[in-house]
Parts: structure tokens; sequence; C-alpha cells
């Protein structure tokens, strides 16, 4: 009898010492993750390369030069897709478009820029006689901005008949309102020389 009295009463006192161990475990204080803030990524604005008016291809270039007209690098050509639907009869059109396409000649060509850091822009159009057209060219038309973040920026160039152009900044942040403003500076640059793989 005393033997099962013993039996039990060391059976008690097990429990009760996992009992408060486990108590002494749901009581100890949680160890805290340090929360690592996500990294913040730079400011940076868009740019939208087109043109219009005419469906000749426009070639884009772009310097954060500290001077005009200097070290400018290839940016994108460019033309006027509907331009060149209206003028051309359909079944040609596709097939200029599909040859532009796959020499990365597109309706528009985007770029990320750094916010607050001057850019320049620079425009230029060289076209041989084809499709009706007389050889001619227009540009270069150089404009410098300096871009806000968050901002979404288009340049323009735009043909006005008798080889005569123009080029327009524009701010198109809100597609809806798009606003048309005047660049910071502007440069008079002689006309870039073509090598075998473009301008510029």
């Amino acid at each position: 009898m005393r033997r099962v009295v013993s039996v039990l009463l060391a059976a008690a006192s097990v429990q009760a010492w996992a009992a408060q161990a486990g108590d002494e475990v749901a009581a100890a204080p949680a160890v805290e993750t340090p929360v690592v803030a996500p990294a913040v990524a730079p400011s940076v604005a868009k740019l939208s390369l087109v043109s219009s008016g005419e469906q000749m291809v426009v070639e884009y270039g772009t310097s954060v030069s500290t001077e005009e007209c200097k070290d400018f690098t290839p940016a994108g050509k460019v033309y006027d897709a509907t331009t060149l639907r209206e003028k051309l009869l359909p079944f040609i059109s596709k097939m200029v478009e599909r040859s532009r396409r796959m020499t990365g000649v597109l309706p528009e060509v985007e770029k990320t820029l750094g916010a607050g850091e001057p850019v320049w822009v620079q425009s230029y159009a060289d076209w041989p006689a084809e499709h009706g057209l007389r050889a001619g060219s227009c540009g270069p038309l150089t404009l410098q901005l300096t871009p806000e973040a968050g901002k979404k920026y288009q340049v323009e160039f735009r043909f006005l008949g008798d080889s005569k152009c123009k080029q327009v900044l524009l701010d198109v942040t809100d597609p809806a309102a798009r606003q048309e403003i005047a660049p910071s500076v502007t440069a008079a640059c002689a006309a870039p020389k073509k090598s075998l793989f473009g301008l510029f």
C-alpha cells in the first residue's frame, strides 16, 4: 500500500513540475524580429518619343552632357503609324510597318529619366525618295529638360511640310490633360553624321 501511495505522489510531483515548466515557457517574452525597411527606389520620370504629320522615320538621341550638342547616344527610331496607314495602300502600309518593326523602328519609344537630372533630347529626320516622297531631311532639333519625379513627358517631332518641322515638349502625366511646356533650353546643333548603324 505504501508503495502505491509513493508512486502516486511521485506521479503528481512530475505533473506539477511539467505544468510549471509549461507556464514558464508560455510566459517567456517573444523575441521581436527587427523589421527591415524596403529599399527606396530612386526618383524617376518617364519620357515618350514620337513623331507626327508624315510617315518618315525620325531618329532620337539623348545626352546628359553639361555642354550642348555633345555626346549624344541613340534613343530610338519612331514614325507616325496613323499617317502611314492614311497615305499608303493597306497592303503596302502593312509591309512597311512589319519591316520597320523588325528593324526596331516603332510608333513610340519610352525612356526612364533620373528626376532632377538635366537631359538633352535631339531629333532628326533624313529620308530617301520612296513611296511618292522626294528625298529630304529636317533638323536636328534639340532641347533640354529637367524632369520632375513621377512626371511623364513627351517629345514630339512634328512634320510641317516642305522639309519644315518643329519639336514640341509636352507634359502627359495626365493623358486627359496634355500640356505643352516650354523647354528650359534649346540649341542649334549641326546635323549628326550618319553611320552604318544610323545617326549619332
